[in-house]
């Protein structure tokens, strides 16, 4: 069992805390410049359970921040956005997850296999931000809440291993996360969750 304090110091303590101290430091420097582009990297984790609840905590913080840091900062031209990948490849997740000799063989750890093996590289989150940082109308994005997939689908881009990102808001990638891959294969690309429906996901209200 994990020590509550320590898994907390660990996430917030050591992530939150650094995401605002980056970012009060970095948006000092912009608002002189009065040009600007920060990007909290988060995760579908801010609005619904994922992992553990100190993880939940602070993606939900990180989101706010950039809703909060953007009131404060657009009247600057300085652009706050949260950016939320798909499921990434990450180091760990490659050597613990979608290491077969490690996976446990469990329906719960065959199902995320099956999910991360679709996932992005680590990459696809910069190659995003490039092209936010190049978009000369990004402060109308400012405060938002922004997933890799669909700005693969604005800009035009490809992860670096020439896959379009994970599509987390298609109907067939729910269905196939449920277990329903056969069915999935039958939905078009095209029907997807609204943001509205994502936002009604969550157990705020």
């Amino acid at each position: 069992e994990t020590d509550p304090v320590e898994q907390w110091d660990v996430i917030n303590g050591v992530g939150l805390r650094n995401h605002y101290i980056c970012a009060t430091l970095a948006s000092r420097m912009m608002v002189k410049r009065q040009q600007g582009l920060i990007v909290n990297i988060s995760s579908f984790g801010g609005l619904k359970y994922l992992f553990n609840v100190a993880y939940g905590i602070g993606k939900a913080a990180v989101d706010r921040m950039a809703a909060d840091c953007a009131v404060e900062l657009k009247k600057q031209n300085v652009t706050f956005i949260s950016l939320w990948p798909g499921p990434v490849k990450t180091e760990y997740i490659q050597e613990n997850i979608l290491n077969a000799n490690k996976n446990d063989g469990s329906p719960a750890s065959l199902q995320s296999a099956k999910m991360f093996a679709k996932g992005e590289t680590i990459e696809c989150a910069g190659r995003a931000i490039i092209h936010l940082a190049n978009d000369k109308n990004v402060l109308k994005k400012t405060g938002r809440i922004l997933q890799t997939c669909d700005l693969a689908r604005e800009y035009g881009f490809t992860d670096i291993d020439g896959k379009v990102p994970l599509d987390t808001r298609s109907l067939g990638t729910a269905l196939s996360r449920a277990g329903w891959s056969g069915l999935a294969e039958y939905v078009p690309d095209c029907i997807r969750f609204p943001l509205w429906m994502i936002h009604f996901m969550s157990y705020k209200f």
